[in-house]
This record gives structure tokens, sequence and C-alpha cells, in this order.
């Protein structure tokens, strides 16, 4: 008694199917750590400045544009500096860097043979730091 044998697509379309699922969250989580970079470099970039306003007591206002435009740069848009020191602080007082602003991110988001969409993520960025001056 002969037997009908399975096709080929039906032996390997689980296969396929989860190599590409595995494929596209590679592609997915290499998109989600090129935005973890991006958030980093802004958290570097502020803390640079923050270290300058150790030595200045504040946040002058051409340094504060110097920052934003640098910011802008990253991605980041909608910048705001409500609660940072720009004004001069005596020795030892306490300053601050505030930063909150919207980092917009595009996620092409595609699993082969499944799904592929574009996704724009707007991710709200809030840095707060706090160190003393030291003028």
């Amino acid at each position: 008694m002969k037997r009908k044998d399975q096709g080929a697509v039906e032996k390997l379309l689980p296969v396929f199917m989860s190599i590409g699922m595995v494929f596209g969250l590679i592609l997915l989580s290499g998109k989600l750590s090129g935005m973890i970079r991006e958030y980093e470099r802004i958290n570097q970039i502020s803390r640079a400045y923050l270290l300058e306003m150790e030595t200045l007591g504040y946040l002058p206002n051409e340094e504060r544009l110097q920052l934003q435009n640098r910011l802008e740069e990253c991605g980041l848009s909608n910048i705001n500096f409500s609660g940072t020191t720009l004004s001069a602080a005596e020795y030892g007082d306490m300053i601050r860097l505030v930063v909150s602003g919207t980092m917009q991110f595009d996620l092409n988001v595609i699993i082969p043979f499944l799904y592929k969409d574009h996704i724009v993520w707007k991710l709200p960025v809030n840095l707060c730091m706090v160190s003393t001056a030291k003028h």
C-alpha cells in the first residue's frame, strides 16, 4: 500500500516562517539599539554641558543655543530647558541642567513574508542632571 507523500512546501513552510520571523526580530532589535545609541548620545552631550556649567555656575545663553543646536542634530525636537540654572550661582550651590523634548524615530518593521509597516515613534526625552557650582 502506497502512502501519499507530503509536498516539499508543507515540510518547509514552518521552517521558512520561523527563519523569516527570527530575521525580522533581528532587524527590529538593530533598529531599537540604534534608538538607544541616539539617546545615549543626547545624554553624553548634556553631561558635557553640565561639566561646563560647573565651572561657570550657570548655563549662559550662547551655550544654551549651542546645546540646543547639537541636540537638534541628534534628532531631538521641541527642546525645553525650563528648570535649568540660567543665572549665576554661588560656589557650592546646586545647579541643574534640565532638558526635555521629543525624539522622533523612524522604525521600518519588516518580517519577511508576514508583516511590513512604517512606524514613526515620538518618544519623550526628559533629562535632569544635578551638580554643584565649582567656579
